[in-house]
């Protein structure tokens, strides 16, 4: 898709790769996964057959389609589901993964251009073949973004070693889309589904909470990050951080501002549930910095997207525009001329 103009843009929406599953389903424990190691008996069972129901909806693109059409979606930003990130296998494992699902993806793009985009995944756990796949996905793929998780597991992206990796996607200008797949320390949420319903806002939370405080949006201030649900927590309670920063040393050791000042280079999509909530993320960070998201296929996802955004008060026609599609265009590079 060369032409995003007024076109309905998701940003938030997973596909998954079989191939890829089968060679890591021997490989796997529990514990290497926060999501689904801390998912008690009962959210397991639940969880067990509602993903094998959605299965058409994460693999077959005639499914998807039928769906963005009901849903009024033109175009779909489409990426790993978070539980293939698969950033625990050994490295040379993780690049085949990765790739693997980068290609279905293409894959996708290529056979529905008009409707699908691509965000790739990287194999985080070593940075050195994370940027050749990244060279990869930006040289052969074309994609225009990246999704990744919350954090490396448990390795939170301020470590020192992330750095050549924000290097090379501000070199390529990418969108680095931000996915949570539960909480790492999870021990309290493994009833009532806390660990999705608490867990990946609360994990979002601490990504943008160590992006700022660690002094990589300092470091890189055109670096473009989009946290999913929203941004989790902090981008509806960032005075606290704010009030910290003026009061102690020890959250100024990297950054020369308060931190909402950072906070408002991010953005979010509007996966919020609330037209109240959705409007307090519009009205503090900006209509700009919003971006339309459904979460496509999950229960846990917005499937009336448009229908909230018709639901805030006082969305002009022209910030409707910017949420519902002309932010990702442009982040994505989709309103470029070919």
């Amino acid at each position: 898709m060369t032409n995003g103009n007024g076109a309905v843009i998701d940003i938030h929406a997973h596909v998954m790769t079989p191939e890829a599953e089968e060679i890591a389903a021997p490989l796997f424990t529990p514990d290497k996964d926060p999501f689904i190691g801390f998912s008690g008996p009962a959210s397991e069972a639940y969880n067990r057959t509602h993903f094998a129901e959605i299965v058409p909806q994460l693999t077959q693109p005639e499914q998807r389609l039928r769906d963005m059409d009901r849903m009024g979606v033109d175009v779909q930003a489409i990426s790993v589901v978070p539980p293939q990130y698969f950033y625990w296998p050994e490295p040379q494992i993780g690049e085949k993964l990765a790739g693997m699902v980068n290609d279905r993806l293409y894959e996708i793009v290529e056979s529905h251009p008009d409707r699908f985009v691509g965000l790739g995944t990287l194999p985080l756990q070593d940075v050195d073949l994370a940027l050749g796949e990244l060279d990869r996905v930006v040289r052969d793929l074309r994609f225009g973004g990246l999704e990744i998780c919350t954090n490396v597991n448990g390795d939170d992206f301020d470590d020192p070693r992330f750095v050549p990796f924000f290097e090379k996607v501000v070199e390529h200008d990418l969108l680095l889309v931000v996915h949570p797949n539960g909480f790492t320390q999870g021990q309290r949420l493994t009833d009532y589904y806390l660990i999705n319903t608490l867990g990946m806002p609360m994990d979002s939370t601490v990504f943008i909470a160590r992006m700022i405080f660690g002094g990589v949006l300092e470091r890189f201030p055109t670096l473009k990050v989009c946290v999913m649900h929203g941004g989790g927590y902090l981008p509806f309670y960032p005075a606290r951080f704010d009030h910290a920063y003026a009061s102690r040393d020890d959250c100024r050791e990297h950054i020369s501002r308060p931190p909402s000042t950072y906070l408002a280079q991010m953005y979010f999509d509007t996966m919020v549930f609330d037209s109240v909530m959705l409007s307090t993320l519009v009205q503090r960070w900006g209509a700009d910095h919003v971006l339309l998201g459904t979460d496509y296929p999950f229960d846990m996802g917005e499937d009336d997207p448009l229908g909230l955004l018709d639901r805030v008060e006082g969305l002009g026609d022209a910030e409707r525009a910017m949420i519902s599609g002309g932010n990702a265009a442009r982040l994505l590079g989709l309103d470029r001329s070919p």
